[in-house]
């Protein structure tokens, strides 16, 4: 993931810039090679920043540090979406990764905040250098405190789900959401091991939670209202993948719908479109609608129709974990 570097941090760093001398002494200052003889690793983060100009130079130095500071952290993100795509039976959306992804870019901008631009230096060959320094003590304070909140967080979510959440998708959501929780707690602690001397263990694993989400999805018993018969099965296999119980008769009802235009022959290619449309009843009551575009192709138009069935097919599970883990849309 590509660190960004909020502006009004940059803006910050400006300021204090300002007050550095970038017109000090024409012989190359020491911190430009070994910043660690001023600024001991122990106790600091630092990295220097080169341009032509004296703002581009800061800015390279604040992003230089926001690097260090995110490296280990970048590799292990991946890693961890990834098994839990593979592991969880909500796996990872693409919603709940964005949302994510942006969860740890704020814990990093928040954690990198107290960076300051400690010495600027002007070369005689016109180049300018600027050193970032981030108090690691300080740094370690942030994450703490994020760390604090999101387990707390946490908690509210799996509260809500187990005793006050109005319906079965609304509580699938809020674990969902508790488990993109511990997600980033994970991430914010390996931050944090990278400024202190160890992490904060965590009472609440992102482990637990995917088993409250499996016991939840095994209590549901769902019945699929579909025309075809086939596409009927379709939705149920797909249901049961997700653990969910599928009978005749049940308080919650899965249907679908399927919209597509009149086929299009395009450079001797017929062209099928349209979306597809997945719906959620408890009681009677709508809570939860998705729609996905869908789009075929072929040489003959007898074969869209198939293709199209083939193409909702391998799709479904997909479909349906987004239906039940995601936001609603109504």
């Amino acid at each position: 993931m590509k660190v960004k570097i909020n502006l009004s941090l940059l803006l910050a760093c400006f300021l204090l810039v300002s007050c550095a001398s970038t017109s000090g002494p024409q012989k190359r200052p020491a911190w430009i090679d070994n910043a660690q003889s001023s600024y001991p690793a122990k106790e600091y983060l630092t990295a220097v920043g080169q341009a032509s100009n004296r703002d581009r130079a800061t800015e390279n130095a604040i992003a230089n540090l926001a690097e260090i500071f995110f490296v280990n952290v970048r590799a292990q993100t991946n890693v961890l979406t990834e098994a839990t795509k593979q592991q969880s039976a909500l796996g990872v959306t693409m919603e709940s990764s964005t949302s994510l992804q942006r969860n740890i870019q704020t814990e990093t901008d928040q954690a990198i905040s107290g960076v300051v631009i400690r010495d600027s230096w002007l070369s005689p060959e016109g180049e300018y250098y600027a050193l970032a320094v981030l108090d690691k003590r300080k740094a370690a304070i942030s994450l703490t405190e994020s760390i604090m909140e999101l387990d707390d967080s946490t908690a509210e979510f799996i509260d809500y789900s187990l005793n006050s959440a109005p319906n079965t998708i609304a509580a699938l959501n809020a674990l969902r959401a508790a488990r993109d929780e511990q997600l980033t707690r994970s991430m914010a602690n390996l931050q944090l091991k990278q400024v202190s001397v160890s992490g904060i263990p965590n009472d609440i694993s992102s482990a637990k939670i995917e088993k409250l989400i499996a016991k939840k999805l095994a209590s549901m018993k769902v019945s699929v209202e579909v025309d075809s018969a086939r596409h009927k099965k379709t939705i149920q296999s797909g249901l049961a993948k997700l653990g969910v119980a599928v009978v005749e008769i049940s308080n919650l009802q899965v249907s679908a719908d399927i919209d597509i235009t009149e086929p299009a022959l395009i450079n001797s290619w017929y062209w099928l479109r349209g979306s597809y449309e997945l719906s959620i009843a408890e009681n009677g009551q709508e809570i939860s609608r998705k729609r996905w575009p869908v789009k075929v192709s072929a040489k003959q138009q007898e074969l869209l129709i198939p293709r199209l069935q083939d193409s909702i097919n391998n799709k479904i599970s997909n479909y349906l974990i987004e239906l039940v883990s995601d936001s609603p849309t109504l």
